[in-house]
């Protein structure tokens, strides 16, 4: 009725040029994604990229003890704590719930309280959220871990979140071991056949798992799962008993060093064209964030694992490279 009883035409000014002007907002109601991945500066100039992310609102993200880092070896202090860990309903087959593109990452979402990992010098239960992924490109040389061992950046990294069971999700993120996060490292599987010393993982969880990526290439679209797949299948037979650990932070903002990190030191192995289905439906690359400085922390790691038998060291050596020869 204000038109029609008026007679007056539109009665709005046209968008006029910012003219190099900022524009910003209150902490209370900031505009979602405010933060991206180096790669995306170019899209979104007015986001923070990680070299300033210290500076959004309430981040933890210029504090000491950050994450990921870069594990040296040589450094690592062996702990005979770290035990085997216990791994509850990672082989359910109807746990995740769905799949999310949050425009950072693919995110898998699970049964709230049904996943729990527990053990591995861990002092809590913790309840197992969510699972994520980080990569670089499409390019089968494409480097996109977040976590380095010895420097050498790995070609996707897969991040199992849980948060400790006697605490709220709000409670967690301000405990120093409020969440504990699983960091498995992603590389090109070979195609050496010899399956005793080849730790690939299903190949057909990984296939069932990515075709879901084409549904959700639309920033925040959502996908319900279907079909029937596990973590454990995801991970496949990776050795889980020898690892390294450490206290960190969650690895985008706000930064919260709230992390109890497990990294472990085998890596799971999958195709490399799957792995490229990720940028690919996602639209986005480089999805990591550098690594940040160690400081005072100390590296921790599982004591050195026994032979799988009795007979000389040297012939558990050889008999990989055996198989990667003749199989």
């Amino acid at each position: 009725r204000f038109s029609t009883d008026n007679s007056i035409a539109p009665n709005y000014r046209p968008i006029q040029p910012l003219n190099g002007r900022n524009i910003t907002a209150s902490p209370a109601t900031p505009p979602p994604h405010l933060w991206c991945y180096e790669d995306h500066s170019g899209m979104y100039q007015l986001y923070y990229t990680p070299s300033h992310w210290f500076e959004l609102s309430g981040s933890q993200c210029g504090g000491e003890s950050q994450s990921p880092i870069d594990i040296s070896t040589y450094t690592v202090v062996e702990n005979g704590t770290l035990n085997s860990f216990t791994f509850t309903n990672f082989d359910n087959k109807h746990a995740i719930k769905s799949i999310i593109n949050t425009g950072h990452t693919v995110q898998c979402v699970l049964e709230e309280g049904l996943v729990e990992a527990s053990g591995g010098g861990l002092s809590h239960v913790y309840s197992t959220l969510q699972f994520h992924f980080h990569w670089g490109t499409e390019s089968a040389d494409s480097v996109g871990s977040e976590h380095t061992v010895d420097q050498k950046q790995y070609p996707m990294e897969m991040h199992i979140v849980s948060k400790r069971k006697d605490l709220t999700l709000d409670e967690a993120l301000k405990t120093p071991d409020g969440l504990a996060v699983l960091g498995f490292l992603i590389e090109v599987k070979t195609d050496i056949h010899c399956k005793t010393f080849n730790s690939a993982s299903n190949a057909e969880a990984w296939k069932t798992l990515t075709h879901y990526l084409s549904d959700i290439r639309n920033v925040e679209s959502e996908v319900e799962v279907t079909d029937e797949i596990s973590i454990d299948d995801l991970l496949g037979n990776v050795n889980r008993e020898s690892y390294f650990r450490y206290s960190g932070s969650l690895t985008t903002p706000s930064c919260n060093e709230a992390v109890v990190w497990t990294v472990f030191k085998e890596s799971v192995k999958v195709d490399q064209d799957l792995m490229a289905t990720f940028p690919k439906n996602a639209g986005y690359h480089n999805v990591f964030r550098p690594a940040q400085a160690v400081n005072s922390r100390k590296i921790f790691t599982t004591a050195a694992a026994t032979g799988p038998g009795p007979g000389p060291v040297w012939v558990y050596l050889l008999l990989p490279c055996l198989c990667a020869l003749f199989c």
